[in-house]
Order: C-alpha cells, then structure tokens, then sequence
C-alpha cells in the first residue's frame, strides 16, 4: 500500500514538474528580454538589504566611538553616504523591478489570452452542448492570464528569498547557530499552514465554478440587454435579485469560513515568530549589555534577524505559491489541450467550387446528455444550382442537419459527400468556405453597418462595392446610406455614436451579409422572420435572381417561400417524412399538405 502511495506521489510531483515547466517556457516565449531582465533584477536585490545592514553597523559604530571619544579624525559623511546611495539603488531597483513585472505580466496576459481565443475559436462546437466545457473554460480564462507569470515570479522570488536568507543566515550564524535555527523553526508553521488551505481553497473553488457561473447568468439576467425588456414587463427583477444573492452567498459563505478557520490558526503561526523574536531580541541585548557586541553589532543582528524572517518568509512564501500555481495551472493546460475532433482525416482532400452535387447518406446525431437522436438515418441528394427546401415542425432537426452540412458536428453515423468526396476528409475551415449561412440566431456585431456586411468575407480586398450591392439586394441600403455616417455608421447600443436598429433591419444587414460572400452555397434559416411584408415580397419574389448560380437551403415555416424551391424536404422526429415538389406534396395529401392546409386556411379567415 506504501509503494502505492509513494509512486502515486512521485507521478503527482512529477506531473507538477512538467506543468512548471510548461508554464515557464509560456512566460519565456510571450516576453523573453522582459523574463530576463526580471530574473536579473531579483538577483541584484537580493545583495543590497545585506550591504545596507552592514553599512549601518558602519555608521552605528563609528557614532558610537565618535560620542565616546575626543578624537576628531572619525568620518562620518562617507559610510553615511554610502547607506544613502544603496538604500536609492535598494529603492530604485524596486520600483524598476515593478515596472518590469508589470511589463512582463502585460505581455504575458495577451499572449495567454491568444492561446486560449485561438483554442477557443478551434474548438469543435458540440463542445457548447456540455456543460463541463464552460466550466473547464470559465477556470481556464480566470487562471490562464496571470497564473504562469505567478509561477516565474514565485521562483524568481525563491531564489532571491534563498540568496538574502543565507547571505542573513549565515550573518546570523556568526552570532549563535541555534539563532539561525529558531528563525527557520519559527516559519514552520505558518508555512504547512499555507499549503494545507492551498489544497482546500483549490477543492472548493473547483467545486464551486458551476455555482459561479449559475451567479454570473443571474447578474447577466439583471443587468443585461437582451433581458431588460422582459424584466421589466414581467416584474422579475426582485425575483432574479434574490436568486442572485443566494447563488452568491452559498459560494461565498463558504469560503468566508474557510478563512476564518485559517485566520486563526494563522495567529497561533503568528505567536511562534513573535516568540522567536523575543529570545533572540533578549539574547542580544544581553550580548550587547555584557560588552560583547558593540551597538553597531546589535543593530546589524536585530535587522539581520528581521530581514531572515521577512525572506525566510517570502521564500517558503513563494514555495507555497508555486504549489498553490501548481494546483490552479493544470486547469488552464486542461483548455488548452483539449482534443479537436473535427478535423481533416488522411488523406486530407483539396476542395473547391461544388460542381455537381452533396449527397447525405445515412446520416445520424445525437446531441451530448440526450437519449435519442436529433437526426436519425437521413439521406438525400442537392444537386448544383438546386433549390431545395427543409421543413417540419420545430425540433424536428432542421437546424441540426444544417450544421452537419456545415461540419460544425461530425455525425455519429453516416456520411456527408461534396462532390463525392467525404468532407471528413477536407480541411474543415476550407470546406465551410463553400457556405454562406444566414443562422436563426445571427450575429448582430457592434461595428459599422458596412463592417457587419463585409464579415461574410473578411478577406475581401475591395470591398466597397459588393458590400453596397449586396445592401441594395436586401433591401437595406437606403436605411444605411441615410444613417448619419452612411455605411461607417457604427449599428447597436453598445458603444458611442451608435444607431441601434430594428430587429427587421439586422436581419436585412445578416441576408447581406450572406450574399456578400461569394460561396457556392447558401444555407437560409428563418431569413424572412422578421422582415416587413413589402421586403419579404421584394426578396422571394426575385429569390432565383438572388441566388442565381448557387445551390441553395431554404429553411422556413412560411410555406408561401417554400412552395418556390425545386424539392421540398419534410422532416419530422429527426427523419425524413417525405419529399418532392410542392404540388406533389400537396397531392399525397400527407405532412406537408396539413402543414400548408392549416397555415393557408389561418390567413384566408
């Protein structure tokens, strides 16, 4: 059982080991002269509190004999100088190693915060259906930024802390050896004390980040846009407020206790130092009384005993940091290694301009936590040019088949072939190039009107012109063209001189967006749902003019939009229902047609 436990523990230390190795070739890769200069001012502080104590021994003495004597010839001004000029480069190497810090944690913070918006844009997306994500994420993005940088400084901090400690030490030890060990001794405790409730904090906050994040939606809900309206109408604020406090007290409650209990043991710690003071200050003034220390001896002792506690302090201090970093850190290497699934399988395919067809064969998904499938054994064929409608009730798995189109998802079973080739074998990113999407729930971006067209293709050179065309295909160019700066108004309410916009006229700005880019193929859903009748006329009236060379999705309840699309297909429970034209539908006299029947006859009343 002992062996157990001893190779259990050597994998743990082990471990840690390359976490701190890992985390310090971060620090050193984000801002090597800044890690540098860092390591090399500590070393440099670590000399001057020595030179300064043995200075004003110096001065003490040679005051002494100066009061004590008749002789003139004592200089005082230059050891007096002297303590004045290393005391300025103590104090100056200071505050420039505070510049150098801050410096060096400024780099450090956004190339940390790079590696996790690059893990994070990479990510597969089934990853937001599980709630273990946004834990793992919300631990990572409150660690990530500074906890390497508090690695390197804790050992940075050792290793100055060791330097002065036995330069003091030692100082210490040409007194009395058994001073030198009580000044270790008397840290003992505070310092098991420390990596005790290391250990203990670390557990609850793990444990408490669903909590934390259950508090941070409730604050969203109470000081957010999107909610405000409802609040409001609902009269939901008190109700959110109280759910808030108690989300926020259960964790933090708890945590106050933990503190408490440490707080008092850190005052017993606190007896021990303050006990060790005392003999040593009583040892010393007996020294000095009996004649065998001068005053400038027992001045440089009581500082150097006061100077081994405070680095005796900092460096078990900071080997307690570094286990605390250890703790914390794997959290943020747990992000950053997470696997991405959707990738392109060997060997890895070259695509382009769809030339004649997708085929779905056999396709299935089952969302994570869920005991039955979103999409259940589907196939069918899009050819180039085709115009193909999906329709069915809601959850019916429409949206979900689109993302698998897309491969934000690889499916559990079945294929996706692009031109007959299986799209698990092409670069995802250059594959989703072939699509333009307008999503159910876009993206309403806070930049200028004609940055939020140009987003669907950021690469674009010239833009300009495309970017207005496409506004005049969807109807929106009139409203931007008299905004106050035209197409650089900035839309939205986050920021000054902003026009918000109506929810009609953002989904307008989202169609615009999708017909900027050049893709050959373009996936609507809902595009018409919030679009004035006159628009949505406008739009479908001339929708084969729009999309004119493009294979085309259309999602939509409006049958009126659908009935134009060359084939319809009808989903229901994640299967296909059935398929075909909208005047053969119609004839089966099956979903489609009760669907279209129901809807014809509620606008014919």
């Amino acid at each position: 059982m002992s062996k157990l436990l001893s190779a259990k523990n050597a994998k743990l230390m082990k471990e840690k080991i390359n976490l701190f190795g890992e985390s310090l070739k971060l620090v050193w890769k984000s801002a090597p002269g800044w890690t540098f200069t860092n390591i090399v001012m500590s070393v440099l502080r670590s000399v001057f509190p020595l030179l300064l104590i043995w200075l004003l021994k110096e001065v003490v003495d040679d005051v002494t004999r100066a009061t004590t004597s008749l002789s003139q010839n004592i200089n005082l001004v230059w050891p007096i100088a002297a303590v004045a000029v290393i005391w300025f480069l103590d104090e100056a190497s200071s505050d420039f190693s505070g510049y150098v810090r801050k410096k060096q944690a400024m780099k450090l913070e956004i190339y940390m915060y790079g590696l996790l918006h690059f893990k994070a844009i990479r990510l597969d997306l089934i990853n937001f259906e599980r709630p273990e994500y946004f834990d793992c994420l919300t631990r990572a993005s409150r660690e990530a930024p500074w906890r390497p940088n508090s690695i390197l400084n804790n050992l940075v901090s050792m290793l100055r802390g060791l330097l002065s400690l036995l330069l003091m030490a030692g100082l210490i030890f040409t007194l009395h050896w058994t001073l030198a060990v009580l000044l270790l001794v008397a840290n003992i405790p505070g310092i098991w004390l420390r990596l005790h409730y290391a250990d203990i904090l670390y557990n609850f906050q793990k444990q408490q980040t669903p909590e934390s994040r259950k508090s941070s939606y409730f604050n969203w809900l109470l000081t957010g846009d999107r909610p405000s309206r409802e609040l409001r109408l609902f009269g939901l604020g008190n109700y959110f407020i109280d759910l808030f406090k108690k989300s926020f007290m259960k964790q933090k409650q708890e945590e106050i206790d933990i503190i408490k209990r440490r707080t008092f043991i850190e005052l017993i710690s606190n007896l021990f130092k303050a006990s060790a003071l005392l003999i040593t200050l009583l040892f010393i003034a007996h020294l000095t009384i009996s004649r065998k220390l001068t005053l400038g001896q027992m001045t440089m002792f009581l500082l150097a005993f006061r100077q081994g506690m405070i680095y005796i302090k900092d460096l078990f201090g900071s080997m307690a940091g570094l286990y605390e970093d250890s703790l914390f850190i794997d959290d943020t290497f747990e992000f950053l290694n997470l696997k991405e699934n959707v990738t392109a399988a060997e060997p890895v395919i070259k695509t382009g301009s769809l030339k004649k067809k997708i085929s779905v064969e056999n396709l299935s998904f089952t969302y994570p936590g869920n005991n039955f499938s979103a999409i259940n054994n589907v196939s069918f064929e899009i050819k180039k040019g085709e115009i193909i409608a999906l329709v069915g009730p809601n959850g019916a798995g429409k949206s979900t088949l689109v993302r698998l189109l897309c491969r934000f998802y690889d499916p559990d079973s079945g294929n996706v072939k692009y031109d007959g080739q299986n799209i698990r074998n092409i670069d995802p990113e250059e594959y989703r190039k072939q699509f333009s999407v307008v999503f159910q729930d876009f993206m309403l971006y806070n930049l200028s009107a004609g940055e939020n067209i140009r987003m669907g293709n950021i690469d674009e050179k010239n833009p300009e012109d495309k970017i207005r065309s496409s506004a005049k295909t969807t109807g929106v160019h009139d409203l931007i063209d008299h905004l106050p700066n035209g197409y650089e108004t900035i839309i939205g309410n986050l920021f000054d001189d902003s026009r918000e916009l109506s929810w009609g006229e953002w989904q307008k700005i989202a169609l615009a967006r999708a017909l900027f880019r050049d893709a050959p193929v373009l996936i609507l859903d809902e595009p018409s749902s919030a679009l004035d009748a006159d628009t949505e006329y406008d739009i479908f009236s001339r929708f084969r003019e729009i999309v004119k060379g493009r294979t085309s999705i259309l999602i939509s309840h409006r049958f009126t939009n659908v009935s134009l699309a060359d084939r319809i297909i009808v989903l229901d429970k994640g299967s296909i229902a059935e398929t075909g034209t909208h005047d053969e539908l119609m004839r089966r006299h099956g979903i489609y047609f009760t669907m279209f029947t129901k809807q014809s006859s509620r606008f014919n009343k």
